[in-house]
């Protein structure tokens, strides 16, 4: 039984041990910590309400894609990015320590890979529901737990500009949730659909959020201190974000739903 809750969780942990000991400014180990375990429990309550959206979602009539793309897009993508999004902001940019760009790469790994680590045990634990064997899905479920990684950097990296330059705040506390949210809804489709296409658009995203990670990287290093002015992100303008994203995601669904 150990043997399962390690392979559930160890990927997370080798994912943020790397981008922890690569930060020039390292974060409190728990402040992180404290992140990852919100991440891990806020699935609790996070599936208590997939399992009305579920029922809403049978209620609707839908087609077998049509039920699916409501599933990933909604249920899947906007729904558990909102959580992490909501830890991201209300808690770990409201911190003292978070007081540059690449904190929040590190705190939304953190609060992602707590969330997906949780996730991982489910699936392990319950291997035998799939027909696979244990070693096959823990090996399988490094996918998305890489998955949770990249949609958290993206989130990440919308974010740390709204909070570090103050410009175009609302926009990008817009983009932070909904781009996520769109990725994580393309990536399950693709992957339920063909390993080959969720894997490719995986390494899409990922290589190009490494790129800009690299190049915080670098700005980091060149600076003499940490800290940057950081702006106060209201909540007001944190919840119109999130409305806003609610409508945007609840329209491609629609208009989707519509063409299959």
């Amino acid at each position: 039984m150990v043997n399962f809750y390690l392979a559930a969780i160890i990927p997370s942990i080798l994912i943020i041990l790397f981008f922890f000991f690569r930060d020039r400014f390292r974060e409190p180990p728990r402040v992180v910590l404290i992140t990852f375990i919100l991440g891990f429990v806020f699935i609790f309550p996070l599936s208590s309400l997939n399992a009305l959206f579920d029922e809403f979602g049978s209620s609707l009539n839908l087609s077998d894609l049509g039920y699916r793309i409501y599933l990933h897009f909604f249920r899947a993508g906007f729904h558990e990015e909102l959580y992490k999004y909501i830890i991201l902001i209300f808690y770990c940019s409201r911190h003292t320590k978070f007081n540059e760009p690449m904190d929040a790469i590190v705190y939304g790994l953190a609060v992602s890979l707590g969330f997906s680590a949780r996730e991982n045990i489910d699936y392990i634990l319950n291997y035998e529901y799939y027909q696979v064997s244990f070693e096959y899905m823990a090996a399988i479920r490094v996918i998305p737990t890489v998955m949770h990684a990249t949609s958290s950097m993206i989130m990440a990296l919308f974010l740390s500009k709204a909070i570090f330059t103050n410009q175009s705040v609302q926009t990008r506390l817009i983009l932070a949730l909904l781009i996520p949210a769109l990725f994580h809804g393309s990536y399950n489709i693709l992957i339920g659909e063909s390993l080959i296409l969720g894997v490719l658009i995986l390494i899409i995203a990922l290589g190009f959020v490494l790129v800009l990670y690299r190049r915080i990287r670098s700005y980091q290093f060149k600076k003499i201190m940490e800290t940057e002015t950081k702006y106060n992100v209201q909540g007001i303008k944190v919840f119109k974000a999130i409305g806003a994203s609610f409508i945007v995601v609840a329209c491609i669904i629609f208009i989707l739903i519509n063409m299959v």
